[in-house]
């Protein structure tokens, strides 16, 4: 196993290890920036046979989220002893969630223990991550619980009454949204400037 510690500089696509800078693969650069997206930070990449390996961490006001990342360097079927594998190490260094980048087809019966064991499948073409590089797109974030409590409060309504949308959404699916949180839609108006819609996390076909 070989450990690299990252750049440390916003953006940066090079890694540090054994004192010689080394490019990142494409891969790992895209599943980098989806963590930054989420608002994860991690400083160590660590390179085995077959697979780079993240340990991302998320601070929120009163807890700390750790996710295990696995990037295969080729893509590969992922069957449900691979889901298992990742689970194995996520509760050796206690991480909630897992992410499994870079499958080129997931069984059946990996969906199902993934969807069991908060572990998120990827594939390996991210051709679902690069919405938000569209200029049509615009910005999505999971509103926090303090920000939600306000709309409704405003609006005098419960969460239930707000417009809905389904988890398997692209957009959610980026964010990694659960249901049950809501996610903040901001778009740009000429005649009034930004405005902000929210929408419900639901389950839906994935």
């Amino acid at each position: 196993m070989t450990i690299f510690i990252l750049a440390p500089q916003s953006g940066a696509t090079a890694l540090f290890g054994c004192f010689e800078m080394v490019e990142l693969p494409s891969i790992v650069i895209k599943t980098r920036s989806l963590l930054r997206l989420r608002g994860y930070v991690t400083n160590e990449l660590m390179e085995y046979e077959n697979r780079y390996v993240l340990i991302p961490e998320k601070r929120t006001a009163d807890s700390v989220i750790r996710s295990v990342v696995w990037i295969f360097k080729e893509p590969r079927v992922v069957g449900v002893a691979l889901v298992k594998d990742i689970v194995r190490n996520m509760e050796e260094v206690d991480a909630q969630e897992g992410i499994l980048v870079g499958g080129s087809r997931f069984t059946p019966a990996a969906k199902k223990h993934a969807r069991e064991s908060r572990v998120e499948l990827i594939k390996g073409n991210y051709s679902s991550f690069d919405l938000f590089e569209h200029e049509l797109v615009p910005k999505h974030l999971i509103a926090s619980e303090e920000e939600v409590e306000m709309v409704l409060k405003h609006y005098g309504i419960t969460k239930t009454q707000l417009p809905r949308i389904f988890r398997s959404d692209p957009a959610v699916r980026v964010l990694g949204a659960k249901p049950g949180q809501v996610i903040r839609i901001e778009r740009d108006s000429p005649t009034a400037g930004k405005t902000y819609y929210y929408r419900l996390v639901i389950e839906g076909a994935s």
